[in-house]
């Protein structure tokens, strides 16, 4: 699904005078967060066509990783015994 609509992504920013970077960027981490470009074929795609450097990877995906570990430790205690889980 990021595949497909990455490129459409990509022309709605251009059309609305968004910067496709960090939309893209943005989008492509809400599946989770990633550091490393290759932890996503999406991210290697946008990576090799230049629309973000490796330095803006790690550093938005360190924030998204930490964001999403708070969030996990928030949430499980509470989620968990609902679904049985001790």
């Amino acid at each position: 699904m990021l595949a497909t609509s990455v490129p459409a992504l990509m022309n709605f920013a251009g059309a609305n005078g968004l910067h496709p970077s960090p939309l893209g960027l943005i989008w492509s981490f809400a599946a989770g967060g990633k550091i490393f470009v290759y932890q996503s074929g999406v991210m290697v795609t946008g990576y090799s066509y230049g629309y973000f450097e490796a330095r803006d990877m790690l550093r938005v995906g360190i924030c998204l990783t930490i964001l999403e570990a708070l969030l996990l430790l928030v949430v499980v205690p509470f989620y968990w015994p609902l679904i049985g889980i001790r």
